[in-house]
């Protein structure tokens, strides 16, 4: 029986495959060399299997940097969050509690020297003292406070050293203890220096100016960035040195909250510091974060 043109077209795919036997190759292909139309369709299909191969790789190679740029950065921006949450913890836990004045927070005495030492009770973990010469040049006025922190009580039991208060053997005039409730300061050694009237530690307002140094220039990148919105180099660096006071007063409301006057200035001035440093270079990384997504999409 004479096998036509259908009949061999339909096995042809099991022909390419290798998957019919012996006597059925040689019969398609017997069958092709008398038949040049099956040669052509034969051949048509062969061709057809043959699927190109693209070895430009530039394309996989753009993807990978990409995506080891985007996983650098998310590193980063995640780093940068956990030292700022680590900051705000330490901070939180060493702030100072001043403790109201007693007899046993803090003693004065004179040793045989002529020096006078501080001594301060178990419960004290920290003090500041502060001194000025006397207006009727007797000697030395002294303020000193005391503090206890969480840290102290849950952490790192410690307790403050006592100290001498005139090391060069300089007069000490009088000695007071400053509370941090606006009340007057209270004589706990030697001559009253203002017996008329009371003393007063006021807070120190230096945060204040930082503050509003930082929200004058808060507005005037808000205006740059508004009148160069048009102009991108121009606007992402106005963007950039924008995130440094908004990162300072992110910061400040981390440490200090909306209060700008501290007893305590400088250990909270550093704290914001350290806060506002990881928190601006995470405003600079989702900033690259979100571009680089937005070029995925643009070339999606």
């Amino acid at each position: 029986m004479k096998v036509t043109c259908n009949v061999i077209r339909d096995i042809l795919p099991l022909y390419l495959e290798n998957m019919l036997s012996d006597d059925s190759c040689a019969m398609i292909e017997e069958h092709i060399e008398q038949c040049q139309e099956c040669k052509i369709y034969l051949d048509e299909m062969k061709n057809s299997n043959k699927i190109p191969v693209n070895t430009n790789t530039s394309p996989l190679l753009k993807i990978k940097s990409t995506l080891r740029k985007k996983k650098i950065l998310t590193i980063i921006f995640s780093m940068m969050l956990s030292v700022m949450i680590l900051v705000i913890t330490i901070a939180f836990l060493t702030a100072p509690e001043y403790i109201p004045y007693s007899e046993e927070s803090v003693t004065i005495n004179e040793i045989g020297n002529g020096s006078v030492i501080a001594i301060f009770e178990d419960t004290v973990s920290g003090y500041d003292i502060s001194s000025y010469p006397a207006d009727d040049n007797t000697g030395y006025v002294y303020h000193i406070t005391t503090w206890d922190s969480i840290w102290n009580r849950t952490i790192k039991k410690t307790r403050a050293n006592n100290t001498i208060l005139n090391p060069n053997n300089e007069n000490v005039a009088a000695v007071y203890y400053y509370q941090t409730d606006g009340s007057e300061d209270i004589l706990i050694y030697g001559k009253d220096i203002n017996p008329n009237g009371g003393i007063v530690t006021l807070p120190r307002l230096f945060l204040t100016y930082y503050a509003f140094i930082a929200l004058i220039l808060v507005a005037v990148c808000g205006f740059f960035m508004t009148l160069f919105r048009r102009h991108k180099k121009v606007f992402n660096l106005t963007m950039k040195i924008l995130f440094l006071p908004v990162s300072y007063l992110l910061g400040h409301l981390m440490i200090k909250g909306v209060s700008t006057t501290s007893y305590t200035a400088t250990r909270d001035f550093y704290a914001i510091l350290l806060v506002m440093i990881p928190l601006y270079i995470a405003f600079i990384t989702a900033v690259r974060l979100i571009k680089e997504n937005n070029k995925r999409k643009i070339g999606a």
